[in-house]
């Protein structure tokens, strides 16, 4: 009977779609409302999903946009009357626990008509008391908020309804991702291996740190990675003039400002670095424990970080 309800949660009819829709407003704003077409949730998925899903902005600053997902789904893009009648979707997918799909979505990044098929905006619809507190929580970056990019709204409308409405195909795709992802992981563990063996210095200093943080969004924006590549670079000189034997304690001091430097750049950017900058700069941070010969730090890294 629960999973029945649910799967009628998420069901609309096609007279509900089809609405009116407005053009697309120069900024966020509190209660504006927008629908999409949702993609396939990975590439194991088909590939059209026939249906279409909305958010809702539940507040904006000049550097956050409050986002909640909405629980309609619709074989159209729906008018404003249709989902006016929808409620904040909790996400139970996989890990997830109950909780409302709510997010942050940094400013800088705001290009939903880009990052979201068949963006259209439906218009304005009032911001309840809750919905402003959730707002509040994600602008003062209170513990449990959660930040990302607007694709995390596709990830939400059309992984909720799999998993209502299609689960058993939804787990077995799932299961195959994560197959070619662990494939991947150990292919790239192999080569990492290797290439640290014979890594110096001179190869450091002569590649290109973060070479693949393009384009921005979903990437850092070109300043914040400008900025790192020159700060990972002076690290690599720093430490180099140390000897080819380096004390711990020298190497440590260095690797330590700089991750102390991501942990204010990240802030100051209003929180940038998610999973993959994460894991570039971690791996950098490790290649020059390593060639310093000091690769015990390596282990260090995590507690000197915030991001």
């Amino acid at each position: 009977m629960a999973r029945n309800l649910i799967a009628r949660m998420f069901r609309r009819t096609s007279a509900e779609g089809g609405g009116k829709h407005l053009p697309l407003p120069s900024a966020p704003d509190e209660g504006q409302v927008y629908a999409f077409r949702t993609k396939p949730y990975s590439e194991f998925a088909p590939p059209e999903t026939g249906r279409y899903a909305a958010f809702k902005i539940l507040g904006a600053t000049d550097k956050q946009v409050a986002v909640a997902v909405l629980d309609g789904i619709w074989p159209e893009a729906p008018a404003l009357n249709a989902v006016r009648a929808s409620s904040i979707v909790n996400e139970h997918r996989f890990a997830h626990t109950g909780r409302p799909a709510i997010f942050g979505v940094n400013r800088d990044w705001w290009e939903p008509e880009k990052d979201l098929n068949e963006l259209s905006y439906l218009g304005q619809l009032a911001v309840s008391r809750a919905e402003r507190s959730f707002a509040k929580g994600i602008f003062e970056f209170a513990p449990g908020s959660r930040f990302s990019t607007i694709h995390a709204a596709n990830y939400a409308a059309e992984g909720e309804w799999r998993w209502s409405n299609d689960r058993a195909a939804f787990v077995h795709e799932h299961e195959l991702n994560n197959a070619k992802q662990e494939a991947e992981r150990a292919a790239k563990e192999e080569r990492y291996r290797t290439r640290l063996s014979k890594l110096t210095w001179d190869q450091l200093l002569a590649e290109t740190p973060f070479d693949n943080w393009s384009p921005s969004p979903p990437f850092p924006p070109e300043e914040f990675a400008n900025a790192a590549r020159k700060v990972i670079r002076e690290a690599c000189l720093a430490i180099q003039k140390l000897g080819s034997k380096p004390r711990k304690a020298e190497v440590r001091k260095v690797l330590k400002q700089t991750v102390q430097w991501f942990n204010d750049a990240d802030e100051r950017a209003g929180g940038v670095i998610e999973t993959e900058e994460r894991e570039d700069i971690c791996a950098v941070l490790e290649e020059m424990a390593f060639v310093a010969r000091q690769k015990a730090l390596a282990e260090e890294i995590d507690a000197w970080r915030d991001w």
